[in-house]
């Protein structure tokens, strides 16, 4: 294994208590601009940070210098008085730790009126609360700076670009609990700014009108299970009251979703509407910039020839531990203006498609002839892979009956070996799978074509048609894959009919719009289910998104007008025009039923929820890129509406077969018609969202936000659900589901030293998320740092003990079968009940 931060190792056993942020970012932003005027100032050295990639390094080199120089800005330094000292240019403060346990905030620009925010956690327990003098160490990992308070208690800070976040750790239940008395952690606050409280947030507010707020108190046990907490402030007293009278020790107490990064382009230029499309696999993202105007072709090709307008490039960013940067510039093999390589993209594991519906060759199938450019707008797809750290180009993808103004590539979708790509305006009147394409009766009726790959080669296995195709219907707006099922939405069909399966010959809904699943047996495709909204009404656009997970499927319809909140509300009143909603259906065998209907928490007209949509296990995000508050991050004031189309973003998560909204996302920089949410991923705890007419001039990763100099020229956001207990679980290659001859075998071929393809030897399932040996490498890697699969609890992770008990328990052996010769004698959870309790906690 290599090293990992020691936040990972932190993350099963933590309690995240709360975040700072500035909330007043206008001023936040002139801070940062004259502080960092200064620094370069003083230091010429900085100055470095240009846009043009220096002679002899390559884009991604480039990059990565640039996040280093950018991620050493907010890293902790040793200082004189035995502590550390770190800045946040993005908020303007320079922070200080002592080693009494105190943290301090202070402004960088010494041109303001000084404050001083400190805050030291003093004491812990229950009715009668355990003082605390001093953290028995302090130590830093580069942004992050941890007070070791006793074997029990940990608390550290993380130093970001977006905030600054507080986390504890409480590895055991304080030995003083009290029957019905609530855990209290209290600090105590020295500050000469004027604090109030409203619900679990703080508002630390300077008479010039800077506002640090803290906030964010969410909290589970090591089941998942969410704990109540609340903050109480009296004087300059802060208490965290949770109650864990039903908690298992060690608690979790999740941050919610926190902003991991910042992503622009490293080529960012004015109207390239990077964001446009995103797609994520594990640590590997991938962003469409429909608009980028290079001559460039290929892989990290010449970024300054800017005379192909429209022409389109994808971006391709890796993470390692929490730092994201550039891995590679995509361009077509075949690049010409107008092309819009990049509309959309899709990732799995090593694999990257990417949609370029204005593409115009007149070549059909696999590799053609790209030099006819007689059919405009045909519509391509181009196949990347990576072998190592270098992308290349496999395939050159076109449909069947390429005709001009099919628009294919318009969609994209990929799982394992097989890719669906949407030609929305497609036109033969052909109904079902492997139809006649000659007919070209029914204009823009559109369709969907399924590639397979053997042994690196493509070709198409199926070509898909509604079973009701019409003239308009916009068949393949949308694709989605998991597996051998693959849904389709037409945002434009017009039948009346709801739910499954319905009457689809009365037309009287003009673009209300469908989704069509599909099935594969073997090589053969048929339909399976015909899905509609449940208040189905004209100009809804049911189908406008769609994504799957298993056996479950999201629908968005961004033009749906109920004014509605919440999740399952009155669907009748239709006064809140183009508000916008998502449907969620489930499938029972073959059967389909939709299981509930989510609307925004804060539904207005024209916010457009569900103009994007996807989902992860139990997680589903919907974007709303016209929604006009004015918050920033995570779970802002949804009231203030002056922030006209800037868009937001919606998390929802089921427990058992029960859907509700667990947050709200709003960019780190929200302005008026950013557009942020017009495109949404999700993988296992990592959210990206795309804001395609985001205005800052800033390349790379966790720049400057504030220079609006480059209108439309598209940012990223990624979001992390970064302490969760289900960050870690035992479906490995994360296909909904964990089976002893794919995770368990993973498991325990892991642990026994096993890597490259020797590991995934036929033991990662067909619709895998994580499919490839890296990344299952790397996912196994952070359950074993984490302590997660150390199911024994003896601080080891060893093959036959924890790799047993695992693939034991997938195979399902209970009881002492289960853990006979296969617990370590120095064991921490050494019980039957204990350790199937466990396991059970880390199914997905």
């Amino acid at each position: 294994m290599h090293n990992q931060p020691t936040i990972v190792t932190f993350t099963q056993i933590t309690l995240l208590i709360c975040l700072l942020s500035t909330t007043a970012l206008v001023q936040a932003k002139v801070l940062e601009t004259s502080q960092n005027q200064a620094i370069q100032n003083d230091q010429p050295s900085q100055q470095i940070l240009i846009d043009q990639t220096p002679d002899g390094l390559s884009v991604p080199e480039w990059t990565s210098i640039q996040q280093q120089i950018s991620a050493g800005k907010y890293r902790a330094y040793p200082n004189q008085t035995g502590g550390y000292s770190s800045s946040n240019p993005a908020h303007g403060w320079q922070i200080r730790y002592t080693t009494d346990g105190t943290t301090t905030l202070t402004p960088r620009n010494t041109q303001i009126p000084t404050y001083h925010l400190g805050m030291t956690l003093r004491a812990i327990g229950y009715q009668t609360l355990q003082p605390l003098d001093h953290p028995q160490q302090i130590s830093a990992v580069d942004t992050t700076v941890i007070y070791q308070w006793n074997d029990n208690i940990k608390e550290w800070w993380i130093n970001s670009p977006t905030r600054l976040e507080q986390w504890f750790s409480l590895e055991q239940r304080p030995a003083e609990a009290t029957h019905g008395q609530p855990l209290t952690l209290q600090m105590t606050l020295d500050s000469e700014l004027q604090v109030s409280q409203l619900g679990n947030s703080l508002h630390f507010t300077h008479a010039m009108g800077t506002t640090i707020t803290y906030d964010k108190l969410k909290v589970w046990d090591a089941t998942g299970q969410t704990l109540p907490a609340r903050m109480q402030l009296t004087n300059k007293i802060l208490s965290l009251i949770i109650d864990d009278s039903t908690a298992h020790y060690p608690l979790v107490i999740d941050p919610s979703f926190q902003q991991q990064a910042y992503l622009k382009a490293s080529n960012t230029k004015a109207g390239d509407r990077f964001g446009n499309s995103v797609a994520i696999s594990g640590d590997t993202l991938v962003i469409g910039a429909l608009g980028e105007t290079s001559s460039a072709t290929g892989i990290d090709g010449d970024q300054s020839d800017q005379s192909a307008n429209f022409s389109g490039a994808a971006y391709v960013f890796t993470r390692s531990g929490s730092t994201w940067s550039q891995q590679a510039y995509l361009k077509a093999s075949n690049t010409g203006a107008s092309d819009l390589f990049g509309i959309s993209v899709a990732i799995a594991g090593d694999t990257v498609v990417v949609g370029a519906y204005g593409e115009e060759s007149n070549a059909t199938g696999v590799n053609g002839i790209q030099s006819d450019n007689s059919a405009d707008f045909a519509g391509a797809a181009y196949v990347f892979t990576r072998s190592g750290g270098t992308w290349s180009q496999q395939a050159y993808l076109k449909s069947s009956n390429t005709e001009a103004n099919d628009q294919f590539g318009f969609s994209v979708a990929t799982t394992g070996n097989t890719v669906v790509i949407g030609a929305v305006i497609e036109d033969s009147n052909a109904t079902g799978v492997n139809g006649d394409q000659n007919d070209n009766s029914a204009s823009a009726a559109g369709a969907a074509y399924v590639f397979t790959r053997s042994n690196n080669t493509w070709s198409q296995q199926a070509y898909l048609k509604a079973s009701n195709t019409e003239t308009n219907d916009q068949v393949g707006y949308s694709v989605a894959i998991a597996g051998d099922t693959v849904v389709i939405g037409a945002n434009a069909e017009s039948s009346n009919t709801t739910e499954v399966n319905g009457d689809q010959s009365d037309n009287s809904a003009d673009f209300a719009g469908a989704a069509y699943v599909f099935t594969r047996s073997g090589n053969i495709w048929s339909q399976q289910a015909y899905l509609k909204a449940s208040n189905t009404e004209a100009n809804d656009q049911f189908g406008i998104s769609v994504a799957i997970a298993g056996n479950t499927v999201v629908v968005g319809a961004f033009d749906e007008d109920s004014n509605t909140t919440g999740v399952d509300g009155d669907q009748s009143d239709n006064s809140a025009s183009a508000a916008g909603a998502a449907y969620v259906f489930t499938r029972s065998g073959s059967t389909w039923s939709q299981q509930d209907y989510l609307k925004a928490s804060n539904t207005e007209a024209n916010d457009n929820f569900g103009i994007s949509v996807a989902i992860a296990n139990d997680t589903v995000i919907v974007g709303a890129n016209g929604e006009d508050s004015n918050a920033t991050g995570v779970d802002g004031d949804q009231s203030d509406n002056s922030a006209s189309t800037a868009g937001a973003a919606y998390i929802f998560t089921r427990s058992g077969g029960t859907w509700s909204q667990q947050t709200s996302l709003k960019a780190s920089n929200t302005e008026v018609n950013d557009n942020f949410g017009i495109s949404v991923a999700i993988t296992d705890g990592t959210m990206v969202i795309g804001a395609l007419d985001e205005a800052s001039s800033a390349t790379g990763v966790n720049n400057d936000q504030t220079n609006n100099a480059a209108s439309n020229a598209g940012a990223a956001y990624v979001f992390n659900l970064s302490a969760s207990s289900g960050e870690c679980t035992l479906d490995a290659d994360e296909n909904a589901n964990a089976d002893a001859l794919t995770d368990g075998l993973l498991f325990i071929r892991y642990l026994f030293g096993i890597r490259g393809d020797s590991l995934i030897l036929d033991a990662v399932a067909a619709d895998c998320a994580n499919c490839s040996a890296a990344e299952l490498e790397s996912i196994l890697e952070q359950c074993g740092t984490a302590g997660t699969s150390d199911i024994d609890g003896n601080g080891e992770v060893d093959a036959l003990t924890d790799g047993l008990l695992i693939i034991r328990y997938l195979f399902g052996i209970r009881g002492d079968a289960l853990t006979e010769g296969a617990v370590a004698a120095d064991c921490s959870r050494c019980s039957v009940f204990e350790i199937e309790t466990y396991l059970q906690g880390l199914l997905p």
